[in-house]
């Protein structure tokens, strides 16, 4: 999958704890993060609030989340990175460890 689709879908997750944290543009493999760079600037899927949301952030701080997100995005999920689905803000399925970018704190 392309770099730039994958912005589109969505991507990412922390947990609630981590929502003031400083979320970067990450490479995974395997489900494991690899390498990260500067702050992130964009629209990426996190977990907010108890529910999985589209959100805005700019140098790496979260701005804004918008309703609860339904599609796929790339989230922490039984201690490795993997592609999900949501529907609601409530994730639904998720496959294979995730190798790629990706959003995280």
């Amino acid at each position: 999958m392309k770099s730039h689709h994958l912005f589109t879908i969505a991507l990412a997750l922390v947990s609630t704890a981590a929502a003031a944290g400083n979320y970067k543009s990450c490479r995974f493999s395997s489900g494991t993060k690899s390498f990260c760079s500067a702050p992130f600037s964009g629209e990426a899927v996190i977990l907010d609030q108890g529910r999985y949301k589209r959100c805005r952030f700019s140098s790496g701080m979260k701005s804004f989340c918008g309703a609860p997100f339904s599609g796929e995005a790339v989230v922490l999920d039984q201690g490795r990175y993997k592609s999900c689905r949501f529907s609601s803000g409530m994730k639904s399925f998720c496959g294979a460890a995730f190798s790629g970018e990706a959003i995280a704190d």
